[in-house]
């Protein structure tokens, strides 16, 4: 005997509700989250621990000395005279005004006297303010230059007279 057809077809529920729970994507639960974000944060806190002990064992490093720092083998600094600070106006290209303002203190000699210093103060601040005018905003902007101004001003003290000034301290140095 024959068995009746099914009119419908084996793969589709017959419950539309049902249907749509079964296309649904399964919703992943709290803790399965949570493990999402905790299993590389625990990773990431072991590397850094690691990484510090690792560090710890090898000691401080002391940072590389730039070239232009003075080592310990130079000679004691001499009498220093530090000098008012400049605030001055300088010009860029196009003839726009700038503010700079340097601080300096000119060392001299170990020999010399600082009593015997102190009446070229005057003289300095002049060689230097007149150097310092003379400047455009772009050289004295520029970083690289400022060895070059240091060796320029020391120039201009010895011969404002002060013949036994060996450094020119740039103590300050705003540009706006």
């Amino acid at each position: 005997m024959s068995t009746p057809a099914d009119p419908k077809p084996a793969d589709k529920p017959a419950d539309p509700a049902a249907a749509a729970a079964a296309a649904a994507p399964k919703k992943a639960s709290a803790a399965g989250g949570m493990l999402k974000l905790l299993i590389p944060a625990i990773l990431a806190a072991g590397a850094s621990y690691g990484g510090a002990r690792a560090a710890a064992a090898h000691g401080p490093q002391a940072p590389a000395a730039p070239e232009s720092v003075h080592h310990a083998d130079a000679p004691a600094p001499g009498p220093t005279v530090a000098l008012e600070p400049f605030l001055i106006t300088i010009n860029d290209s196009r003839g726009k005004g700038h503010v700079l303002k340097v601080t300096v203190a000119v060392e001299f000699d170990h020999l010399a006297k600082e009593d015997a210093l102190k009446p070229f103060a005057p003289r300095i601040r002049d060689a230097i303010l007149s150097y310092l005018r003379a400047l455009t905003y772009e050289e004295a902007g520029d970083g690289a230059r400022m060895e070059k101004l240091r060796t320029d001003m020391l120039e201009r003290c010895t011969k404002a007279g002060a013949s036994n000034a060996v450094r020119v301290l740039v103590t300050d140095f705003v540009l706006q």
